[in-house]
């Protein structure tokens, strides 16, 4: 049941985060519907967008320097696609909910222990190494802020349009630690519903492992059965699990369609913060001449985290694709040709390998395909545009 404990601890994390309850049994994470956390969600929220309401002012009407500037500009664009991932997956609660249990039932019946420690122990690194790396950026935002204050300038970490740029009052120097804090906590949001797609990728991959584990397994099974005498009834066994391999499999493709319903959103609006945001950090830090190390630090570290989540969405997506290319394989040697005493076996591994051959590509808006060529497609493009700005620039 590590499936269970995996999905119903994330979404308590999600639930404490201000993200609602997601777990498909009532009652297990919230004991109904709360006044206080609803206000508590409603604060925290409210919060969130007043902050990125006053980013996305500060670009076009905030007097500030020019690095203060192409920061206020990256936050407001990075922190509007986060809230709009974070939107995608709250108002479609109930879907997640219909996700989560169909993630945790399909297949439970064949998964083996030692393969679900694997992919929990990869769902774990791939979980913390993002979080290490979105918490290393805001680390060095932080330091750089600090190193700000200590020679004689102001705090800064979110550059919003009020306080302005000449205000040191206590009451801005207060808001600007509070934006900060603001920026920590929106972070412990926005990881754990990227760490949802995450491991809603990663788990509907190993999915296709259990199953195509199960078909080639189904050989070892009719050889067995198929000793002296007992033809027909090996004949029998392998029909009725080679119907339940069939059930499983459909199961799963339609499976594809509820996390796109879910994530679809945030792995699309993912490419675009990767490839937009990617493009004005690379442009500040190639333009400005008087960066620090831990300035140069700070927009290195968010693009690395940038581009980390990007390459964890769409390879574990490619995985998914490759994974589900191997089951014809694995239907075709289940032993099909050794049965003489029911054909209507060979036109079921008939139809269920010209089934398996159409393998599933995972696609959000059923229209942007998340493979390892899209990644490619997206580090090239974005390369390309920074390249052509910068040489605009620079003349």
């Amino acid at each position: 049941m590590k499936n269970y404990f995996i999905l119903k601890t994330l979404c308590t994390y999600i639930y404490l985060a201000g993200g609602g309850d997601m777990w498909f049994e009532e009652g297990e994470i919230s004991k109904g519907k709360s006044l206080l956390y609803q206000l508590y969600c409603c604060i925290l929220f409210s919060i969130y967008i007043s902050m990125t309401v006053l980013e996305i002012i500060g670009v076009f009407f905030g007097d500030m320097p020019s690095d203060e500037r192409s920061d206020c500009t990256t936050f407001a664009v990075s922190h509007t696609i986060v809230l709009g991932k974070m939107f995608s997956v709250i108002v479609n609660r109930k879907r997640v909910k219909e996700l989560n249990k169909k993630l945790v039932e399909i297949c439970k019946d064949h998964e083996e222990e030692q393969r679900l420690a694997q992919n929990y122990r990869i769902i774990r690194i791939n979980v913390v190494a993002y979080a290490v790396s979105v918490y290393s950026s805001f680390f060095f935002f932080l330091f750089e802020g600090i190193r700000k204050m200590m020679t004689g300038s102001h705090f800064i970490t979110i550059v919003t349009y009020w306080p302005f740029y000449e205000d040191n009052s206590a009451i801005a120097v207060s808001f600007r630690f509070f934006t900060t804090l603001v920026l920590a906590v929106m972070m412990v949001t926005m990881i754990c519903i990227d760490s949802y797609a995450i491991v809603s990728l990663i788990m509907y991959k190993y999915k296709f492992m259990t199953l195509r584990y199960y078909l080639e397994g189904l050989r070892g099974q009719f050889d067995r059965n198929n000793c002296a005498g007992n033809e027909e009834y090996a004949t029998e066994q392998l029909h009725a699990g080679l119907v339940e391999g069939i059930v499983m499999h459909s199961n799963l493709i339609r499976l594809s369609k509820d996390i796109d319903r879910c994530v679809g959103a945030v792995l699309a609006l993912q490419v675009c913060l990767s490839s937009g945001s990617a493009v004005s950090l690379l442009l500040q830090l190639a333009l400005s001449k008087d960066l620090t190390l831990a300035a140069q630090m700070k927009i290195i570290l968010f693009v690395v985290a940038l581009y980390f989540l990007l390459a964890l969405f769409l390879c574990n997506a490619g995985e998914i694709t490759y994974q589900a290319s191997l089951l014809s394989d694995s239907i075709f040697y289940c032993g099909w040709h050794a049965c003489t005493t029911r054909r209507d076996v060979r036109r079921l591994v008939l139809f269920s390998v010209a089934a398996a051959q159409r393998p599933i590509v995972m696609k959000a808006f059923n229209m942007l395909q998340l493979t390892y060529g899209t990644f490619i497609q997206v580090v090239r493009g974005t390369y390309s545009v920074f390249a052509l700005i910068y040489a605009q620039t620079s003349q």
